[in-house]
């Protein structure tokens, strides 16, 4: 495939961590690593990972379901 091929448009891929659709826009919520530490959980997951620990202190992680 050439590069001339490829579509101008980037495709929006699910996340693996939250299954949300993302471009490019939204690239560092889904992939970026928040180091929390608090948690063995959620340490180093995404800004978009919902931990679902039920006792995780994590302020960023915690799951709000």
């Amino acid at each position: 495939m050439t590069r001339s091929s490829v579509p101008q448009h980037q495709e929006h891929l699910p996340c693996l961590y939250c299954g949300e659709r993302y471009g490019p826009d939204e690239f560092a919520l889904h992939t970026d690593p928040v180091h929390c530490g608090r948690c063995i959980t959620c340490v180093d997951k995404p800004a978009c990972f919902s931990c679902r620990l039920m006792y995780c202190v994590c302020d960023v992680h915690r799951y709000r379901g």
